[in-house]
Formats: structure tokens, sequence, C-alpha cells
């Protein structure tokens, strides 16, 4: 069985905080892992965006974060007690967890700038895995159109995985990303 290790760590949603947990989580990582630049700074990114996300939306004194590494990835869970996920897609407002079971295997688009779309597929009525299309367009995006969930954008891009699911069972909310090593 390959060695897995997992450390949970605590963020206080306070901005002055962010920081320090990213520089403590990666230091983590690191002390465990054979990590390359390139993965560090999509490690930061996807940290940063997920701290940023429980900063703005997570309604409680603390969010968890678990950081689990086996020999060939990084995997990483946000979990909160805050509202669920609102995403508006078509004019439509969707708010996880979705009423009923008639939502699996659905694609939704969720945001979309000038070179990427940003979509995801309804595994059920409390999970989704995001995905990015790439578009042709090369326009320059203007920063003043960048939507609420540009940093979902940001996690999609710089992760192998990104998956979301609302846990009835605790109300809480989980953001679970994966990086290969």
């Amino acid at each position: 069985m390959p060695d897995i290790n997992t450390k949970t760590f605590v963020f206080d949603n306070h901005a002055d905080g962010l920081y320090p947990l990213v520089t403590d989580m990666i230091a983590y990582i690191h002390q465990h892992a054979q990590v390359s630049e390139a993965t560090t700074q999509r490690l930061k990114v996807t940290m940063i965006e997920l701290l940023t996300n429980a900063l703005k939306h997570a309604s409680q004194s603390a969010t968890a974060i678990k950081v689990e590494l086996t020999e060939d990835k990084v995997s990483i869970q946000k979990k909160d007690t805050g509202n669920g996920l609102a995403i508006f897609c078509h004019q439509n407002f969707m708010e996880w967890p979705l009423p009923g079971v008639h939502h699996t295997g659905k694609v939704i688009t969720i945001y979309s700038n000038g070179d990427a779309t940003l979509k995801a597929n309804l595994k059920d009525n409390c999970t989704l895995q995001f995905f990015i299309e790439e578009t042709e367009n090369t326009d320059p995006v203007d920063i003043n159109t960048l939507a609420e969930h540009f940093g979902l954008m940001i996690i999609t891009r710089a992760c192998n995985t990104f998956t979301y699911y609302f846990d009835v069972d605790t109300c809480s909310n989980n953001f679970i990303i994966s990086i290969s090593l």
C-alpha cells in the first residue's frame, strides 16, 4: 500500500491569515514530496483561491483544509459550513444541494471569457466536477467583465481535477482538487 501523508490545517477566515497558511501548507508538502517549481506555483494559486473563497463565502469562524499526499499527487479538500455553492446558469439560479435527483449527467456552463468556458458535469444533486473547454478567441479579456466565478476558472485551470460536493449529512461544502506531482 502506498504511503499517504495527511494533515488538516485550520483557516480562521481572516485575510491576514491567508498567506501564512499557504506558506505552511506548501512547507508541509515540500517536507513530504519532491515538487517542481511549476507544481508549487499551481498549488499556491489553488490554495489562495480556495482560501479567498472561504473569506468571501464561509459563514463560520474557521475552515478546514485537508492536504493529502501520495507518491504521485497532492489532494486538497476545503470544507466549510457556509452557504452552498450558488451559480447563475442561463438566467437560472442554482444552489447546492439541488432539489430532486434529475440532474445527473447534465453539463452546465458557469463562466466564459475570451479564451475558455468553465463548465461542470453534474454527477448528482450534490456533486459537480468542473472542466474547461478552450475556445479559439484570442481577444484580450476585459478585467472589468470578470464574473463572480472567475476564481473557479483559476482553480480548474491550475489542477488536474476539481470537484465540489455538498454533504447533506454534515451540511458542509467540500471543494476537492488534485494536482499530479
